[in-house]
């Protein structure tokens, strides 16, 4: 997103010709929020690993495993 502008993947699904005008705005939003959602959920993955790896470190300290 550059300047509140969505930029619009290059390589559409052939039927993205066929929308309208107000389809194509809509579109556009939509893309936005999927994107937003993307990261959010690789952030929450990313941090859930490092909480896992962490957990799993102290396990294997625990069980003398260093």
């Amino acid at each position: 997103m550059l300047d509140g502008i969505v930029e619009r993947q290059k390589l559409h699904a052939n039927w993205q010709r066929f929308t309208n005008y107000v389809e194509e705005q809509r579109l556009i939003v939509l893309e936005a929020r999927i994107e937003r959602r993307k990261r959010i959920l690789a952030d929450d993955m990313a941090e859930r690993r490092t909480i896992m790896m962490r957990a799993i470190r102290r396990m294997r300290r625990a069980e003398g495993k260093t």
